[in-house]
């Protein structure tokens, strides 16, 4: 059977013209491919956010935050990984003049320096951030930032040489520190390394010298994945970096 492509899906291009694909514009610009956050995928994360912020008009200003941050940081945690610095900057612009309207409606009878001390802080070298400040039920008191997405940092993925093959015992070092690499990259990543260091009280597994911040390290599987073995923290090892490289 032969394969049938949809003519609304299917689209024939030249790539210096470019084309979207999963909320993503590629295309060549003086020769160069660029990936970026597409046009029509931005405009549907603004719209978003404005509708978050249309239904919440007489909301706390902490509870709004809670609202828009996992909006904004879900979007910012996708596109990490193309060109999206600049996007990001646009974004956060259009998101604080949002907010601007926002508070300027709440008190049509205060002066914009009111609404500015009442909403946006100064933290640090850092000019009108969207901040509140609120009581917890211990008393004590809790502050609640808006997050900026030009704050996500971008991660690109690194190219797997040409000649590297997962099932050849002579890469499994080299995979398994592609690996190590991207977990540390991720909160649950960390976390998981984390309750292997302590469960080895903090020791490497060969020398069993202390692995600290400042001794480089590298984690290994006891049980290697290309027979079985899993990622679970119980099927690791961590190892000062010369004490891998030496094994």
């Amino acid at each position: 059977m032969g394969l049938v492509l949809s003519p609304e899906k299917t689209k024939i291009t030249h790539i210096r013209e470019g084309f979207d694909f999963l909320g993503w514009n590629i295309r060549k610009y003086n020769g160069k491919l660029l990936i970026k956050p597409s046009k029509a995928n931005v405009k549907a994360h603004l719209d978003k956010i404005r509708e978050v912020i249309k239904a919440n008009k007489t909301a706390k200003q902490a509870n709004l935050i809670r609202l828009l941050n996992p909006v904004l940081r879900g979007w910012a945690n996708y596109h990490s990984h193309v060109v999206a610095k600049e996007t990001f900057a646009r974004v956060d612009a259009d998101v604080w003049s949002m907010l601007w309207r926002w508070a300027v409606r709440r008190h049509p009878n205060k002066g914009a320096r009111w609404v500015k001390e009442k909403y946006f802080k100064t933290r640090g070298a850092r000019n009108w951030v969207f901040a509140a400040t609120e009581k917890q039920e211990d008393g004590t008191q809790r502050e609640l930032t808006l997050l900026q997405e030009s704050d996500t940092p971008i991660q690109r993925h690194i190219k797997i040489r040409a000649n590297a093959n997962p099932h050849d015992p002579e890469w499994e070092h080299y995979f398994e520190s592609r690996w190590g690499g991207k977990m540390q990259n991720s909160p649950k990543g960390r976390a998981k390394f984390y309750r292997v260091w302590r469960r080895q009280d903090g020791m490497c597994s060969t020398c069993q010298e202390p692995i600290t911040k400042g001794t480089p390290w590298d984690v290994r599987h006891i049980v290697k994945r290309a027979q079985g073995g899993s990622d679970a923290a119980g099927n690791l090892q961590m190892h000062h970096l010369n004490c891998r490289r030496n094994n």
